[in-house]
């Protein structure tokens, strides 16, 4: 399978917001982010300056002097005619600016041989809009990441109601986090193809990393278990890993995916390499969704022989939904098989190892359920707790506000927890999970995750840690 291709292909156009259109705007933007929910925003514009296609659009508003400024950046699509010489515009991925930009100092930037084909509100040519992109990203380079994002969208799978369909949301949101908490960008994971074939919820469904191409130095697949490792590294230079890495990551990667194999016939893995470090991110599956309990990360960093188990669990809405936990039958069996893995590791701590806000390895996400697998790197918005924390919080008072006072958790009584970017930064400076875990216990959790009836996604990553300060210099450097 291939995923979709990127649209960079020059495709820009500007819009300039009307009054209402702007209140309309912030109104949308600040309903839709206090809910962790993506959107969309339609206007309509003369049909003559819109003539076909999708578009990295600028979002220009005038401000208190009247001078037009670009305030934020999202995907403009056409919709549906609107009346006579009207279109609509369906505008997605709308992000803030965190600089705005004045609009005539864009596009005073532009080439002077472009001039002409410039128009200050609709689309542009091919050419002046490349011209655009590179005067916009020039003068605001943190924007890099944004537009990649933006211009790397379509549109999401929706796959309704289906069980199996949730099961693979789940894991691509797990495989994403596990990308994130070993400060990788793994853009590959924004492109995959929507399942072939129809999903039977009383079959095993499919691993997310089956549905992502492998892409040359991105993730390159090692589906069939009888496979060696060492497969991983075909086709890339032999400088990028030196030759002990090369042994001790094929030699490792051998170990995991016997694990998992012992357990599923089908693991779905790829390798990603960035900055002279190597992750191994595996999916596997082994019951029917309709028995599924959840899913599992775990992330053990090799270097620092440091491990974070993360456990799934989703609210009943994606609006104003709640979780919970005296309902959840399976939640107490869990809950103790955390609560002996946070004890062994705490035995096992030594009094050289390596300072954590927090040095136990469980966690738990509580996050919205979703209808929508979008072909974006954005992970699912959510909630994470420690697992004290989450039991403290089960015999807390402001959380027994549901039906009859029950327990409850929910963005609305929640005093207090980590989100996706938080938490994920947490984990890749080394501020939370063990210290000295050995390659031992990783093997017993998976084990137990699959006893327990889990879809599981286990990431390893290998090489050496360079200063926190270095990595950040790299984050800028790439923007």
């Amino acid at each position: 399978m291939s995923g979709p291709k990127q649209q960079n292909d020059g495709m820009v156009a500007i819009i300039k917001c009307r009054d209402y259109e702007l209140d309309d705007l912030r109104w949308l933007e600040e309903l839709h982010q206090a809910r962790r929910l993506e959107w969309e925003w339609t206007v309509t514009r003369p049909l003559e300056f819109w003539p076909k296609g999708r578009h990295l659009l600028l979002i220009a508003s005038a401000d208190r002097y009247g001078q037009f400024c670009i305030t934020h950046v999202g995907k403009s699509r056409r919709g549906k005619r609107a009346a006579d010489k009207e279109q609509q515009l369906r505008i997605t991925q709308v992000r803030p600016l965190r600089r705005p930009l004045a609009l005539t100092e864009l596009l005073d930037a532009v080439p002077g041989n472009l001039q002409r084909h410039l128009v200050e509100e609709g689309q542009q040519t091919k050419g002046t809009g490349e011209a655009l992109r590179a005067m916009l990203l020039r003068l605001r380079p943190e924007l890099r990441e944004v537009v990649d994002l933006i211009e790397g969208s379509t549109e999401p799978w929706n796959f309704g109601s289906s069980a199996a369909g949730q099961a693979i949301s789940l894991q691509r949101d797990a495989t994403i986090g596990a990308t994130r908490m070993a400060g990788f960008k793994a853009q590959t994971l924004a492109e995959w193809d929507p399942p072939a074939e129809e999903l039977y919820d009383d079959s095993v469904p499919l691993q997310f990393l089956d549905l992502v191409p492998a892409v040359r130095g991105s993730g390159r697949p090692l589906d069939a278990p009888d496979e060696s490792a060492s497969l991983a590294f075909e086709e890339e230079p032999l400088h990028t890993h030196p030759a002990l890495e090369d042994h001790l990551v094929a030699h490792d990667a051998e170990g995991m995916l016997g694990w998992l194999t012992e357990r599923t016939s089908h693991v779905a893995w790829r390798k990603f390499h960035e900055h002279g470090r190597t992750l191994l991110v595996a999916n596997a599956n082994r019951t029917p969704v309709e028995s599924l309990l959840g899913c599992d990360i775990i992330f053990y960093n090799v270097a620092r022989q440091s491990m974070v188990l993360i456990q799934y669990k989703k609210l009943d809405a994606e609006r104003g939904g709640f979780y919970y936990p005296n309902s959840d039958r399976n939640l107490q069996k869990e809950l103790n098989r955390m609560a002996s893995l946070d004890r062994y590791a705490e035995l096992n701590r030594g009094v050289g190892n390596e300072q954590r806000l927090d040095p136990s390895p469980s966690w738990i996400k509580l996050c919205h359920p979703r209808s929508l697998l979008p072909h974006t790197s954005e992970m699912i918005h959510g909630m994470y707790f420690s697992r004290r924390q989450f039991e403290s919080l089960r015999r807390d008072a402001r959380l027994k506000d549901g039906r009859g006072g029950a327990v409850r958790f929910g963005y609305k009584n929640v005093p207090g927890y980590l989100d996706n970017t938080l938490f994920t930064r947490l984990v890749e400076t080394g501020q939370i999970g063990t210290t000295g875990t050995s390659t031992d216990l990783v093997r017993q959790q998976v084990i137990r995750s699959f006893r327990g009836e889990r879809s599981h996604v286990l990431a390893a990553l290998h090489g050496d840690e360079p200063p926190q300060a270095q990595r950040n210099a790299q984050r800028r450097e790439e923007r």
